[in-house]
């Protein structure tokens, strides 16, 4: 089940998986299904490599950052977008208080029913671990339950189904997404959110 990870406050779910494991393509159908079920959902991804861009070059917000601002905010009357510089990489936790903390309404009630995060596998948040079978990473390995704290997996492979099984763990496909929404919906009203 999903704790209260997020400070007791917004409950987050990681998921993890290696590179091309389908993490980017499962989230965005899950998301569009949790959202047509009326659920407000929020997203990390986790980026691993410095230097990635948000912004259009050439684009006012680009241009400030580029000039040397340290924080950039574009705001307008649908979104809000911003840009901080880091001397080192933040913990997934305290991204999901800064988000915590922004994501409120004008009375200061939470505006998001759970973040889906992709990618922090050294994390403390409960996680669903993906391994797909046309990945060559993932073709030859095993079930890895250590350091990461596993609630379900996804999979296409039997062996894989197998060991989560045996871990007691759900499993599912990568087209069960209805199944997996289900799954954190269940989870969401179980732990009282």
């Amino acid at each position: 089940m999903i704790d209260r990870c997020f400070f007791g406050v917004i409950p987050a779910l990681n998921f993890i998986g290696r590179q091309n494991s389908g993490k980017t393509t499962l989230l965005e159908k899950l998301i569009a299904e949790l959202c047509s079920r009326g659920l407000r959902v929020g997203t990390v991804k986790h980026h691993s490599h410095a230097g990635f861009e948000m912004d259009v070059a050439g684009k006012d917000s680009w241009r400030h950052v580029q000039a040397g601002s340290r924080y950039t905010v574009v705001a307008a009357p649908d979104k809000i977008g911003s840009v901080r510089q880091l001397t080192g990489e933040l913990p997934v936790e305290q991204i999901l208080a800064e988000m915590s903390a922004a994501a409120r309404d004008a009375s200061g009630a939470p505006t998001l029913d759970v973040v889906l995060v992709e990618g922090y596998r050294s994390s403390s948040l409960p996680s669903v671990e993906l391994v797909r079978a046309a990945n060559p990473a993932d073709a030859a390995r095993s079930l890895d339950l250590s350091g990461a704290r596993c609630v379900a997996v996804v999979t296409d492979i039997e062996r894989i189904a197998v060991q989560a099984a045996q871990a007691g763990l759900p499993t599912f496909g990568f087209e069960q997404i209805a199944a997996l929404a289900d799954f954190i919906a269940a989870s969401l009203k179980e732990s009282a959110f």
